[in-house]
């Protein structure tokens, strides 16, 4: 990696050999990316397959409208203690807190906090004052630094006593800064978006991957009575059915919209009818008319 300006307002001193901490371009992999597509495109699945992530480098967490800050980054809990038999309350981290930690800890590796849904929450009110963190330099580190509430910088302090890293503000947890080891992908169904709106201040600090819907024949088939209809054929005459009452791809349906694996080549008609039929009414056609 060839860097030809280091005279960046960013730059701080940071140990020389900073770019043996760039992992993103060790993996060539974005930092912040949402994959998007119609329901059942893949998108979950891509991100379970990439050959980048494992059990043991990644967080995986789903948003729903209940899904806050608390929830997200982490807050105070009663615990009780089982010795004294006393209720206490400790700070609880979530999954944002979790990744954070795990990053800064092992800078020479990738880490992974995975999304799902992510449209699906507000993510304003998730984020918070991190969404200032997702700003990143040119070495992957947080653009701007924020600084966490006293609980949170208490429990960073904590877990990062032991941790390599020269920033001593971020080590002592006066201040938050994302690593340029730590990725947040995320996914999100296009026919959800108007759940929670993304405002384009937020949507212009990722990366967005389209996942289109592929056609290809897999084998599997709807099984009704004595006769088996090929699923691809029904999906790309549906699909069209559906485009030109919708005048939209986001109401389209994915190959893998009923959940059936590769080796589950036969859906049935009551799958069929529960998951096909009742989304086509109660989604698409139900919201349009009867046209079409």
């Amino acid at each position: 990696i060839e860097i030809t300006n280091t005279q960046t307002p960013y730059y701080d001193g940071k140990d020389d050999d900073i770019i043996e901490h760039l992992n993103i371009e060790k993996i060539n992999a974005p930092l912040q990316q949402i994959l998007f597509g119609a329901p059942g495109t893949g998108k979950s699945h891509t991100l379970k397959n990439d050959a980048n992530i494992t059990e043991k480098n990644s967080i995986r967490t789903t948003f729903h409208p209940d899904s806050d800050y608390s929830t997200f980054v982490g807050c105070y809990k009663p615990t009780k203690d089982e010795e004294r038999g006393e209720i206490t309350y400790e700070f609880t981290p979530q999954a944002f807190t979790n990744a954070y930690i795990a990053a800064w800890k092992d800078l020479d590796n990738p880490f992974f906090l995975i999304i799902e849904e992510i449209n699906r929450g507000n993510c304003a009110q998730v984020f918070g004052d991190i969404f200032q963190l997702l700003d990143r330099d040119e070495y992957g580190y947080s653009s701007y630094k924020t600084t966490p509430d006293q609980d949170l910088a208490n429990y960073i302090r904590k877990q990062l006593a032991d941790a390599d890293i020269d920033d001593a503000e971020v080590k002592s947890g006066r201040k938050m800064q994302l690593p340029p080891n730590l990725h947040i992908w995320a996914t999100m169904n296009t026919s959800d978006q108007s759940l929670f709106p993304i405002d384009s201040a937020f949507k212009r600090r990722w990366d967005w991957r389209y996942i289109p819907i592929d056609y290809t024949d897999r084998g599997h088939y709807i099984a009704c009575g004595d006769t088996q209809y090929s699923w691809a054929d029904f999906l790309q005459k549906v699909n069209e059915r559906v485009e030109s009452v919708t005048m939209s791809e986001d109401k389209k349906l994915g190959y893998w919209f009923t959940g059936n694996g590769l080796g589950q080549k036969e859906i049935t008609i009551d799958r069929f009818v529960s998951k096909v039929v009742f989304y086509l009414w109660n989604d698409v056609f139900k919201d349009f008319g009867r046209s079409g």
